[in-house]
């Protein structure tokens, strides 16, 4: 990229002196003249970066202070370690729904479908009757899936939208949103048994 700089004119003796009223005569110039080097990357030698939220975290701490996921091998990410919870919790509802192993948490209004969710969501259109299953994999990956048969206002998982029977896998801290206004926040700690 260039920006322009005034050129000097010419050595002209007929008393023209340049300026014909366009700026013809610019030259360019590195964006390094301009704006001067670029600074160089951050530090990372200070910290690792949380698998939940990518957070630069001090060396030999056990939890993100910003997102609680587990910092270094195991059960951080999108693994629940044996014992974990894995826990959705709607801000705006005041509910936490907690997802067990070889069990799907269904989410939807349809009441003998998803029990657990359709009492809260009942009088909320845009979370469909059969939404979405959260499930928790023995090897402890959480994994949520919109219905195959697809939703009116839609699943995401940060920002993504989901297609309809596909798995997408969800890590500590994702934000699981159903339809345009219902999300709830991933939480998976090791506090004790999902």
């Amino acid at each position: 990229m260039t920006a322009p700089v005034r050129g000097t004119g010419g050595d002209r003796d007929d008393g023209y002196d340049g300026y014909d009223g366009y700026d013809d005569d610019w030259e360019p110039v590195l964006d390094e003249e301009v704006r001067g080097p670029l600074p160089p990357p951050p530090d990372t030698t200070a910290g690792v970066r949380c698998p939940g939220c990518a957070a630069l975290v001090l060396p030999g701490t056990p939890r993100c202070p910003r997102c609680l996921a587990r910092i270094g091998g195991g059960g951080g990410g999108g693994t629940a370690p044996p014992g974990a919870r894995v826990v959705l919790h709607f801000d705006t509802l005041a509910l936490s729904l907690p997802a067990r192993p070889g069990e799907p948490l269904r989410l939807g209004r349809d009441t003998d479908w998803a029990p657990a969710s359709s009492g809260a969501f009942a009088e909320l259109t845009t979370v469909s009757r059969r939404h979405a299953s959260v499930t928790v994999d023995p090897d402890g990956s959480v994994w949520v899936t919109e219905e195959s048969d697809g939703t009116v206002n839609g699943t995401w998982v940060n920002g993504a939208h989901l297609l309809p029977g596909a798995r997408h896998r969800l890590r500590h801290g994702d934000r699981l949103q159903l339809g345009h206004r219902v999300a709830c926040t991933v939480r998976i700690t090791g506090d004790g048994p999902c």
